[in-house]
Parts: C-alpha cells; structure tokens; sequence
C-alpha cells in the first residue's frame, strides 16, 4: 500500500483528497493491478477519519473502474483501469515528442556484436587496449582520495596534458584553459550546438556525413541543411550563408574518407569569417594517418577565432572511456563552461586523472605507435580489396581514403544497398550503412567497410564474403527515398 497524506488540520476536502492520492497512485503505477487496498476501517484508523469517509472514497474508485470487489472480501487494483491509464500515458508521450522522431530515428547497433565478421566502421579493436599500462593508470589515480566536485571543464593536468599532445600531434596552438573535456566526441558537437544555435537556426553538415550529428542538430531544433561532398571534401561553394554552424570531418570525410584539398580549407575558413559562420572540426581519427602527411587542420589555419576543434579518445583507445575534448575561442570559453555544467557537473574525475596519467607516463604514445602498424596493415588489405573490386566492375571508388578504420565505395547503379547488407549479415559479416549517411532523396548506393574490429589474420576472409556476395548479386533500381526525412 502507498502512503496517503491528509492535512489533519484540514476541516474539509479530506474525500476528495484520499480519492485524488489513491487514483494518482493507480494511475502513474505506484499501485499495481491485484494490489489489495487496506480495509475501511484500518485505513479510517491509520488515516484519524471516519470510516464513512473511506467507503464513499472505495466506492467511487469502483463505479469509476479503478478497483473491483475480490471474492472473500475487499477490493484490489483493477486491470482494466491500469491498462486504460497506460494509453493514455503513452499516447500523451508520443504526441509530446512527435516533432523529434526523425531525429532520434534508430541507427546501426553500436554494442558488440554476435557476427563472426564485425566490419562496421569507426570500431576500434578492444583486444589492442593497452589494459595493463591503463591499469597502472588508474591504480595510480586511486592511491588519491576523489575531491568531489571539480572543475565543470574538466581536470586542469587532462586539460594542459592534452594541449601538449594536439599542439605535437596536430600543431593546433591552444591553452589548457580553452580546452572542455566531454563525454566523447558527441557531447562536444552538442555542447557547441547548443551553445551557438537556436531553434530554427540552420546548420550546415555533409552530405553523406555522420548521421548522429545531424539527428543531434535535429533534436536541437535545427534547420539541417545538407551540403555535397567531393573528391575534395565539403563542397563549400554550395554552402548556405545564412548557416549559424558548419559541421565537417576534414582530415577523414565521414564516411567517403577523402580529405578536404588545402585550397578548399582556405576558401571554407574565408567563407566563414565573411558571413560570421561557426566551423565545427570533428578530427576524430586522424592519429590513424596511413600514407601521406596530413594536412594542416582547419583551426591551425583559423586566423579570426572560428574554428572549434573536437577530439576523442573513442577511436584510439576506447569508446568505453568516454573521454572526448573540444578546443574553444577564447570568447566562447566562459559561456561553454556554464554550459557544461549545467549538464553534469563534471567529467569522471578519476577517469580523467588515470588518462592525465597514462599520457604523461608515455603509454598512449607507444600505444600508438604499436597500434598504427596493425591498423595500417589492415587498411592495406581493405584499399587493396576495394581496388580489386573496381576492376571486377562490383564497386566503383570514392576517392582516395589515407587514414582512418574504414574505407567506403560506391556499389553499381541498380544493385540493392540494403539488400547487400542483408546478405552479407546472413553469411555472418556486418558492415556500416552507407546509405543511412545520406540527407539526399536519392542516394547513391555504398558500401562502408571498417576494418579496425577484425583481426589481421581473420581480415581477408571476411573481405573474401563480400567479394563473392558483390559478385553473385542482382542487380535492380532501389526506390527512390521518400521526400522530407533530413530537415526541418
């Protein structure tokens, strides 16, 4: 039984009262169906009213199908009146968020999954976790007591140790005090979003991109405008003016993987000073560069402050860490930071200390170092597969993919994305959807393969299913994408 409060210095209202709480409880749950509500008389007693009182209450809970006489005496919680509610309840939930649906629509699985062949991109091998460099990290945090609340943009040692290591890595030139630890490379993008757009504003994103920005934007209550991509990257000509936040992945397009040119950095940071535009740079696996150096990231190159860059650790160590960063103006600094903790304090603090730790003691550089040589081999076989099938007429390229855990190609016109996906899950290989990357009405067909969750030796096997199913698949015309899924 729930507990039942009546003001006893109340002269009336006490009927109305009881049957309020009562209904209340059978409503939202509290009482559940079969609970047997107390006696008249133990409840009039408990309660210091008339017994009188409480029948009139049990009995108008009866005629309006709350509860129902039980043989034996008594009465309990009735079914039909829990279920009633339930309706209700969810009906009223649903119209609530109808507007946010297509944002929040489902997306591929990210938890690990049962298929002999997990090539889903993005996917970092868990079995390369340096676990005992990581362990002596976080033993040597846990000798210091917990300080309790902390610093909202994370702990001062992550943040200059993570400065040290992009203004190394990256030559992005940043203080410690710009610097927002975030849980992941997704809680920085919607910091920013947050921070710099409101309900209507448009924000620009590639297309095809990273589809859980731009379900983020859209549940932001963002315009979402799509912007083309080319062999160049982000087709900045095409960008709309009026844009509050570009969001773009330069240094590995996701998810073609082509780099954007210099020329077309130069012209996007242009644009964006001349028309007062926000640059999201999500660099969220460049420390996987396989050929080539890398170009100069957009926020080295960012004379005017419009430039935020984002990290994470997602890809290089794991995304059970939870561990990403955003590199701020100097001006947006103190506004992000309230921000940020309004939306939960604080970053895990002993996470962030263990992490301070296993960066300075020198273990994420060796962790590198070892894990660059195995993804490297890895993308080796899967650009040399993908070659492989340009020839045979069953993928035709992108664009040129150096860095990352996934390389993408377009299928032949007519042949069946998903139907592909389908069959390639039945021989127990998973891959990425290319086409759910697309705002577009008409998307063209793709392939994503990450290669960053299978082992090097196991690698070709798997690559050895999807060229026998590309080869002995139909081909037919997919329907065209029904009109208005990508903004608002």
């Amino acid at each position: 039984m729930i507990d039942v409060f009546l003001d006893a210095n109340a002269k009336r209202g006490a009927t109305r009262h009881l049957f309020e709480q009562l209904r209340d409880g059978i409503v939202t749950g509290r009482l559940a169906v079969g609970d047997r509500l107390p006696s008249s008389r133990d409840l009039a007693i408990e309660l210091g009213v008339s017994r009188h009182t409480v029948t009139t209450v049990y009995g108008r809970l009866t005629a309006e199908g709350y509860v129902e006489g039980r043989a034996g005496g008594g009465s309990v919680v009735s079914r039909a009146a829990t279920a009633s509610s339930h309706r209700r309840k969810t009906s009223a939930l649903a119209a609530r968020h109808a507007l946010r649906q297509a944002a929040v629509e489902s997306v591929d699985n990210p938890a690990p999954s049962a298929s002999q062949f997990d090539l889903r991109s993005g996917v970092p091998d868990a079995r390369l976790f340096p676990l005992q460099a990581w362990r002596q990290s976080v033993a040597a945090t846990l000798h210091l007591t917990p300080p309790g609340y902390g610093d909202a943009a994370g702990a001062p040692e992550l943040r200059r140790t993570i400065a040290r290591w992009v203004a190394k890595s990256r030559a992005v030139d940043a203080d410690a005090d710009q610097i927002v630890i975030t849980a992941g490379a997704q809680q920085a993008v919607d910091l920013v979003v947050r921070l710099l757009a409101g309900h209507g504003d448009v924000i620009a994103v590639e297309d095809p991109g990273y589809a859980p920005v731009r379900r983020l934007c859209l549940a932001a209550g963002a315009t979402v405008v799509p912007v083309p991509v080319d062999n160049d990257g982000l087709r900045v000509d095409l960008l709309p003016v009026k844009a509050r936040i570009v969001y773009t992945t330069p240094s590995h397009q996701s998810p073609t993987g082509v780099t954007m040119s210099l020329a077309r950095r130069r012209e996007l940071l242009a644009i964006a000073e001349r028309h007062n535009i926000a640059i999201i740079e999500d660099d969220y696996d460049s420390e996987y560069r396989h050929v080539n150096r890398p170009l100069e990231p957009l926020h080295t190159l960012d004379r005017a402050g419009r430039v935020i860059y984002i990290g994470t650790f997602s890809k290089v160590l794991s995304p059970s860490l939870r561990l990403g960063y955003a590199v701020l103006p100097d001006a947006l600094v103190g506004p992000a930071i309230n921000l940020r903790r309004l939306m939960d304090c604080q970053p895990n603090h002993i996470i962030q200390q263990a992490m301070h730790r296993f960066m300075a003691d020198g273990h994420f550089e060796r962790h590198l170092r070892r894990t660059r040589k195995i993804y490297s081999e890895r993308h080796d076989l899967a650009t040399a597969f993908v070659a492989e099938q340009v020839v045979n007429g069953t993928l035709h390229r992108i664009g040129t993919s150096n860095a990352g855990l996934h390389v993408t190609a377009h299928l032949p016109t007519g042949v069946d994305e998903h139907a592909t996906i389908a069959r390639l899950r039945a021989r127990d290989v998973i891959v990425g959807s290319y086409y759910d990357c697309w705002i577009s009405n008409n998307p063209q067909p793709g392939l994503i393969v990450g290669f960053g969750n299978t082992n090097t030796d196991d690698l070709p096997s798997a690559l050895q299913i999807i060229g026998d199913v590309l080869q002995d698949q139909p081909r037919r015309v997919r329907p065209r994408r029904a009109p208005n899924r990508a903004s608002r």
